[in-house]
């Protein structure tokens, strides 16, 4: 019997991982189990060292010579700070999109042992922020960017607004590869799980549209037409990007929330519901 009939709300958290590192619940994920949610992780797209090591090494190593640097998702935090081991220079701002990217580089400042306070982190305030609001931030943050060296890490592709923004605002702008995005293997256990997951009927946390790709390569390795197995499968997004992908997917339901514990519970707690 599918969880929300018996009353335990279930979440499928399909967010960015590294399979070589050890796996350690986020803030969201330990607030929505303590409220008595069922997370399953079943991360949709892994985490792979960049195409060039050497080259997002030696920038990360010279983060002195930057007045800001742009890790833009938890991912990238991630890498970024494996990357680099020295202690990150108070003279080098940090550009955070999203509370997740920015909970993401305070935690793990803590574990190396390093001040967050002793820098300047600048992150969009709403809640689902995107490069769009990220700029609104550093708007106030810096009037004037003539000549600021901005160095954005990021995964392998990405959009490239940020960095047109900045170098139209006269900013010097190095875009570094700090990690690949790769699709999970199509490996038998895996598919096992994805057919699980359909059966129970939880909710799909979706953060992006690669996310939603990857889903629908598993779901036609495993035999499934995507539109069909996901016709009775509820999304929930952050962003109307992922949004759009997720229901041209074939997803039944897609419900756009903040990435919050207390907005999840909400959304869970609100039920399925049949496709119209």
């Amino acid at each position: 019997m599918p969880a929300h009939v018996q009353g335990t709300p279930e979440l499928v958290d399909t967010r960015a991982r590294d399979p070589a590192a050890a796996r350690q619940d986020s803030q969201l994920e330990l607030a929505l189990r303590a409220a008595g949610v069922r997370v399953r992780e079943f991360a949709l797209i892994h985490i792979a060292e960049p195409s060039s090591p050497a080259v997002a090494r030696e920038a990360l190593e010279h983060l002195e010579q930057w007045q800001l640097a742009v890790p833009v998702s938890p991912s990238a935090v991630h890498a970024v700070l494996r990357l680099r081991r020295q202690p990150w220079p108070a003279t080098c701002a940090v550009g955070l999109i999203g509370a997740a990217s920015r909970e993401a580089f305070e935690r793990a400042l803590r574990a190396r042992g390093e001040p967050a306070s002793a820098l300047q982190l600048i992150a969009a305030s709403q809640a689902g922020a995107d490069s769009e609001a990220l700029w609104q931030a550093l708007r106030a943050w810096r009037a004037c960017w003539r000549g600021t060296r901005v160095l954005i890490l990021r995964g392998d592709g990405g959009r490239d607004w940020l960095a047109e923004t900045l170098r139209a605002e006269g900013a010097c702008v190095q875009v570094v590869e700090a990690y690949r995005r790769v699709a999970p293997p199509a490996d038998a256990d895996r598919l096992l799980r994805l057919h699980g997951l359909l059966e129970d009927g939880a909710a799909w946390l979706l953060a992006s549209a690669a996310s939603v790709h990857n889903l629908c390569a598993l779901l036609r390795a495993a035999k499934l037409e995507p539109a069909h197995a996901l016709a009775r499968q509820r999304a929930l997004v952050h962003h109307p990007r992922v949004a759009q992908a997720a229901r041209a997917a074939g997803f039944g339901r897609v419900d756009q929330v903040v990435f919050r514990a207390e907005a999840l519970l909400q959304a869970l707690h609100a039920g399925p519901r049949s496709p119209e």
